[in-house]
């Protein structure tokens, strides 16, 4: 059975779990503009609305990542070389 090769800062379990952390702060953010009564509050329901469904797919992502990476027992990815140190 061949695996899918993960690339870095695209579908590693690094870089999904880095842009869903991202995603909580940005609705945190959104959350503390509208309980604080700082810009609209119905665009900033629906950014929040937004949000919960970045963050969900996100999170199906991780979850259905980690199962294949269970059950194949193989994590593929390129091991990538820095251009600059």
């Amino acid at each position: 059975m061949n695996h899918p090769i993960r690339i870095p800062n695209f579908d590693t379990l690094s870089t999904i779990i880095d842009r869903l952390t991202v995603e909580i702060v940005k609705r945190t953010h959104f959350e503390f503009l509208t309980e604080t009564g700082s810009g609209n509050a119905e665009e900033l329901r629906h950014k929040i609305q937004l949000q919960d469904t970045v963050i969900s797919e996100l999170r199906n992502r991780l979850r259905e990542f980690l199962e294949q990476t269970y059950a194949s027992r193989e994590y593929n990815y390129i091991d990538e070389t820095r251009t600059f140190k």
